[in-house]
């Protein structure tokens, strides 16, 4: 009697026989797919550059001291401009240091030393402080309070 299970095995061996000759058979007729070409974004040419005549660059030498930026003079005025700007809203003293406290126009805090550069705090007389830079220029700021600040602000007008 010929049991179910011998006749798996037998079936198995066919498959593999028929795949083997297939792959035999067939293995010659295969091509590789024809390439295709990607779909490529339309190219606009760049715009050209206006040229630079040589008129100008002798006319303005690279080097020269006239083509540079004073940056010096640029700094100064607007450091002198953030002080003259700038509120000053409290002065700590403790024996010979003080520290002067000025609130600037976008609200941020600027901490002014006797010690500080470029603006140090050279004096204060309970109502008015003078500011001195290193090149020994002078600005006086007066004491502003906290009621100032209430008035200017829009959310206290009614």
């Amino acid at each position: 009697m010929i049991k179910p299970w011998h006749f798996l095995p037998v079936v198995a061996a066919g498959a593999l026989a028929a795949s083997g000759y297939w792959w035999l058979a067939e293995k010659d007729r295969w091509t590789p797919p024809p390439p295709r070409k990607p779909d490529l974004p339309k190219v606009e040419p760049l715009e050209q550059h206006a040229r630079v005549l040589a008129r100008q660059a002798i006319e303005r030498p690279v080097l020269w001291s006239s083509r540079r930026p004073i940056v010096v003079e640029e700094k100064k005025t607007r450091t002198t401009n953030e002080l003259m700007q700038a509120r000053l809203t409290a002065v700590l003293e403790s024996g010979r240091e003080s520290v002067a406290i000025l609130q600037r126009a976008d609200g941020s805090i600027l901490k002014v030393t006797a010690q500080s550069s470029p603006w140090r705090i050279e004096s204060f007389d309970g109502r008015r402080a003078t500011f001195v830079s290193a090149d020994n220029e002078r600005v006086d700021r007066p004491l502003e309070s906290g009621a100032a600040d209430r008035a200017r602000s829009p959310a206290a007008r009614p």
